[in-house]
C-alpha cells in the first residue's frame, strides 16, 4: 500500500504542485496584464467546474437512466478536466498580474490556494485518491457522501475563488511600465 501511496503522490500531487510554482516564478519574471481575461477564464472555469459537478451528481444518483446518462457521465470528466486547465492558464496569469503590480500577498495566496486546489483535485473528481489511502469499498462509500462532495469540490475550487476575489478586489496598476513593442 505504501508504493501506491508513494505513486499517487509521484504521479498526482507533485507534478501539480511544480507546475504552480513553476508558473509562479514565471509570473515574477513576466510582464502581462490583461483584467478582463482573467475574469472571463475564472468565470467560465466555474461554469464548467459546476457543469461538471451537477452531472457527475446526476449520473450519481441516478436521476437520469440510459442513454442519456452514458452520454452525460462521458462528458462529465472531460468537463470538468477543461475547467481544470482554464483554471490552470487563469492562475498563471492571476500570477503574472499579482507579480507586475508587486502584490506579493495576493501572489502568495493564489500560489497557495493553487496548490490545495491541485491537491484536492485528485480527490474531489476522481475515486483513485481515495482508493490509494482507504480502498475501494471505502473509497466508494465516502465518494457518494454529500459532505465529502462539497467539501472537496470547495477544496478544489479555491483557486478560482482567489482569481474571482484578485480580479474584482486586488487588482491595481502595476508597479512596473508595460514594454514598448
Amino acid at each position: 500500500m505504501n508504493q501506491i501511496v508513494l505513486n499517487f503522490f509521484l504521479a498526482n500531487v507533485l507534478p501539480s504542485i511544480l507546475f504552480i510554482l513553476l508558473i509562479a516564478l514565471v509570473a515574477v519574471l513576466g510582464v502581462a496584464r490583461w483584467p478582463r481575461a482573467l475574469l472571463a477564464l475564472a468565470l467560465v472555469a466555474l461554469a464548467l467546474r459546476i457543469l461538471g459537478i451537477v452531472i457527475i451528481q446526476i449520473v450519481l444518483h441516478g436521476v437520469i437512466l440510459s442513454p442519456a446518462s452514458e452520454f452525460l457521465l462521458a462528458i462529465s470528466n472531460p468537463t470538468i478536466n477543461m475547467s481544470v486547465s482554464i483554471t490552470t492558464i487563469g492562475t498563471f496569469l492571476a500570477l503574472v498580474m499579482a507579480a507586475r503590480g508587486r502584490s506579493w500577498g495576493w501572489l502568495a495566496a493564489i500560489v497557495l490556494t493553487a496548490i490545495i486546489s491541485s491537491g484536492a483535485v485528485g480527490f474531489a473528481f476522481s475515486y483513485y485518491g481515495l482508493f490509494v489511502f482507504v480502498g475501494m469499498p471505502r473509497a466508494t462509500q465516502m465518494y457518494a457522501q454529500p459532505s465529502y462532495i462539497i467539501i472537496t469540490t470547495i477544496l478544489a475550487s479555491l483557486n478560482i475563488l482567489a482569481i474571482l476575489l484578485y480580479t474584482l478586489l486586488g487588482q491595481r496598476e502595476p508597479a512596473v511600465a508595460p514594454d514598448a513593442g
